[in-house]
């Protein structure tokens, strides 16, 4: 039973400053490099996109 006031208990919470240079890595990992579209490609997407907008389609 929980008392009024009483914080949950956090193992991490002491360590937060060693974690941020982790935290900041992990999320630099999981970054994708925005692709270079050559004209064709953004004319196809954009024909794809405007037909979905037309027929009310899902892209």
């Amino acid at each position: 039973m929980e008392h009024r006031g009483m914080k949950k208990w956090r193992p991490f919470a002491t360590m937060s400053e060693p974690y941020i240079g982790l935290k900041e890595i992990i999320n630099r990992q999981v970054e994708v490099a925005q692709p270079v579209l050559i004209g064709e490609q953004m004319e196809q997407m954009n024909f794809t996109l405007m037909e979905a907008l037309n027929t009310n389609k899902q892209v």
